[in-house]
């Protein structure tokens, strides 16, 4: 089975299994979907949210689970500090097995500090909000590891439930004021766009550069501001530049793609044909532009062809494919293309001429022959 499908189907169960409150199942589930998925921040958070979902129903553990605590502990306590990685595991292991002691929480926090995984830090605590969002006593415990570990969005979140519980607490709204400014100043600075936007004021036509912050701004889905930039960029140059021209017609492939997406998740059936149109045009005039610049070049007239074929515009790429035959490597390619046009125009007995023209041309050792002669039968 795919990996993905695997992954989707195995969430799917344990979701279901979250909802009748089957934890256990749950917890067996989203663990094997993390071997399947182990940088997935989201299948984390699901398992952390379930383990505290199940502690919650009992808030004991078994026998059993506190030998296997002392097993864990004496463990952390054996390992060298070096080996940041299992020292992580074990804490994970120890605080999952009891995730509202404090005491694991911070063995968990430090060992996710070593091995600089902040992030996890961060799940373990939106995990524990989710389960326990009006433990007043937990929210300022999980507020002050916030603080500690600088996850100034985590602390807003705590601060949020809190003001909830507290609606009259003049301290949690000074603190929420403070800590959203904060937020935004992080924001700021770690803002990579705003980084590339003050490096091209310094280098406005360091290629490279740009390209980084096109592809910066694709991954921030910000598809029209690339474009809009881009095109602003491109129309203030007396020549043109083909790796910046590619880049632009790739942010205009994806914006395409990200709505076609949406657009099949809603089944608009008449968006869905829209945007796939959309993408045909897209594609003939990125070709043509670098044919009318080439136009000897029957390579490109070959690609251009192929491109207006997958479109479905029979006679301009039976034009184009014109050109292309006289390519000694493209030429049986292209009458071969040449008759299936003709094929799709009716056309049966020119159809059938094209065919035999290339098979005469051909070595009977040929891997095309076959494809010839079957396209014959037909």
């Amino acid at each position: 089975m795919d990996k993905k499908l695997e992954l989707k189907n195995k969430l799917h169960e344990a979701n279901e299994s979250l909802l009748r409150q089957e934890y256990e199942q749950a917890i067996k589930l989203f663990c094997d979907a993390r071997q399947l998925a182990p940088g997935d921040s989201k299948v984390r958070l699901s398992h952390y949210k379930a383990v505290n979902l199940k502690f919650n129903q009992s808030k004991k553990i078994t026998l059993s689970q506190k030998m296997i605590r002392i097993l864990l502990i004496t463990r952390g306590y054996f390992l060298s500090s070096k080996n940041v990685t299992e020292l992580f595991r074990v804490y994970e292991k120890l605080w999952l097995l009891e995730p509202l002691n404090i005491k694991s929480i911070e063995k968990f926090v430090i060992a996710c500090r070593k091995s600089k995984k902040t992030k996890f830090i961060s799940l373990a605590i939106q995990s524990l909000i989710q389960v326990n969002p009006n433990d007043q006593v937990l929210l300022y415990k999980l507020k002050d590891i916030a603080i500690k570990s600088s996850l100034a969005n985590d602390q807003l979140d705590i601060l949020h439930k809190l003001i909830k519980i507290n609606p009259d607490d003049q301290d949690i709204i000074n603190e929420i004021k403070e800590t959203e400014t904060q937020c935004e100043e992080i924001e700021k600075k770690d803002d990579p766009l705003l980084h590339f936007k003050n490096k091209l004021k310094e280098e406005p036509d360091n290629i490279s550069l740009r390209m980084e912050y096109i592809d910066t701004q694709l991954r921030s889905r910000k598809f029209d501001e690339a474009i809009s930039e881009l095109e602003n960029y491109l129309n203030n140059k007396a020549s043109s530049i083909p790796r910046l021209e590619k880049r632009l017609y790739l942010a205009k492939e994806h914006k395409i793609n990200f709505q076609l997406a949406a657009a099949q998740d809603r089944n608009d059936i008449e968006l869905i044909d829209q945007l796939r149109n959309e993408h045909d045009q897209l594609r003939i005039e990125q070709i043509k532009l670098q044919v009318d610049r080439s136009p000897n070049d029957l390579q490109l007239r070959f690609d251009y062809g192929k491109v207006l074929y997958d479109c479905r515009k029979w006679n301009e790429s039976f034009s184009q494919f014109e050109h292309a035959m006289h390519h000694r490597q493209r030429r049986i390619r292209s009458l071969i293309y040449r008759s299936k046009i003709l094929a799709q125009l009716n056309k049966k007995d020119e159809s059938k001429k094209e065919l035999e023209i290339a098979l005469a041309e051909l070595p009977n050792s040929s891997r095309e022959k076959k494809e010839i002669l079957d396209l014959l039968k037909n």
